[in-house]
C-alpha cells in the first residue's frame, strides 16, 4: 500500500499521520481511506507508540469525500453501493479510531468538511487552528451526514444544535465549535502544528492502562452500539443516495447555484 497520500512521522510515543492530498484540500479517496486503516492498524499493535495525532497537509484538515472518485465509482458498475462504500471504508476507520485503545487526536487547520468532519468528531479530541472551519454539507446534495457524524454531532453538541448543523450545513468557525463543544482546544494558525505534538506529547506521562482502561469505559457507557449504529447510518445514506436530490446538488453545486430539490 502506497503512503504517498497518508504520510507517517513517529517521535517520541506520538505517531503523526498526515492527510496528503493538499490539491485537493486532502479530499478523501479509496486509497487514503485504506492507508489510514492501515496506519491505525499499526499504532494498535506497536507498543511504542502511546498517542496518535491526525492532520492535514496544505490548506484544510479534509474537504470530505472525493466527489470525483465517488461518482466515478457510481458509474462504473450498476451494482455500486453507497452503504457498502461506507461500511468497507469510513466506518472501518471509524470503528478502528474508536476501537484503538490510545488517544486519538484530530489537529484542524483550514477546512474540515463532509466525511472529513466525521473522522475528526470520532476522535477522542480535537485541537484546531483559529483559521479552522468546519461545516457537514451534506444537506447541501441531498444527503444525511455519515461517518458516523449523526451519532457524534449530537453527542457533542448536543441534539438541537446538532440537528440544526446537519440540516443548514452552516459553516462555523473555530471558535463557535470550542463553545460548542466540538473541539477542545483552539490555537493560534501558525503554532498549531507545534501545539498539537505538545498536547499529545502531554499524554505519553499518563498510565498507558489508565489511558485505555478510559477510554474502553468511556465507549461502552456512551457508545455501546456503534457497530449498529453505522450500519444503520449507512442504510439510510443509501436510501438518500438513491433518490433525484444527490445529483441535483451535485450539479447545482459545479454550476455554482442554489440546488432546485424535489418536493
Amino acid at each position: 500500500m502506497s503512503e504517498s497520500v497518508l504520510l507517517r512521522s513517529q517521535h517520541a510515543g506520538v505517531l503523526t499521520l498526515t492527510f496528503n492530498r493538499p490539491e485537493k484540500l486532502n479530499a478523501l479517496n479509496v486509497e487514503m481511506t485504506a492507508a489510514l486503516l492501515e496506519a491505525l492498524e499499526f499504532a494498535e499493535r506497536e507498543r511504542a507508540v502511546r498517542v496518535v495525532v491526525l492532520r492535514g497537509s496544505g490548506r484544510g484538515f479534509s474537504a470530505g469525500q472525493d466527489l470525483e472518485e465517488f461518482f466515478a465509482l457510481r458509474a462504473s458498475s450498476s451494482r455500486f453501493s453507497v452503504a457498502e462504500h461506507l461500511r468497507g471504508g469510513y466506518n472501518l476507520a471509524v470503528l478502528k479510531i474508536r476501537s484503538l485503545e490510545k488517544p486519538v487526536i484530530a489537529a484542524l487547520n483550514g477546512v474540515a468538511a463532509g466525511v472529513g468532519l466525521s473522522l475528526a468528531l470520532a476522535c477522542d479530541l480535537r485541537i484546531a487552528g483559529d483559521d479552522a472551519a468546519i461545516t457537514l454539507g451534506f444537506s447541501k446534495i441531498g444527503l444525511i451526514p455519515d461517518g458516523g457524524a449523526s451519532l457524534f454531532l449530537p453527542l457533542l453538541a448536543g441534539f438541537g444544535r446538532g440537528l440544526e448543523l446537519a440540516w443548514t450545513s452552516d459553516r462555523i468557525d473555530a471558535h463557535e465549535a470550542h463553545r460548542l463543544g466540538l473541539v477542545n482546544r483552539v490555537v493560534t494558525a501558525p503554532t498549531l502544528p507545534d501545539e498539537a505534538a505538545a498536547y499529545a506529547q502531554s499524554f505519553t506521562g499518563v498510565s498507558a492502562a489508565a489511558l485505555s482502561l478510559t477510554k474502553r469505559a468511556f465507549n461502552r457507557a456512551m457508545l455501546p452500539h456503534l457497530a449498529a449504529w453505522l450500519d444503520e447510518e449507512a442504510r439510510i445514506q443509501e436510501e438518500a443516495a438513491a433518490g433525484p436530490d444527490l445529483a441535483e446538488g451535485i450539479r447545482a453545486f459545479a454550476e455554482k447555484r442554489k440546488p432546485a430539490f424535489a418536493r
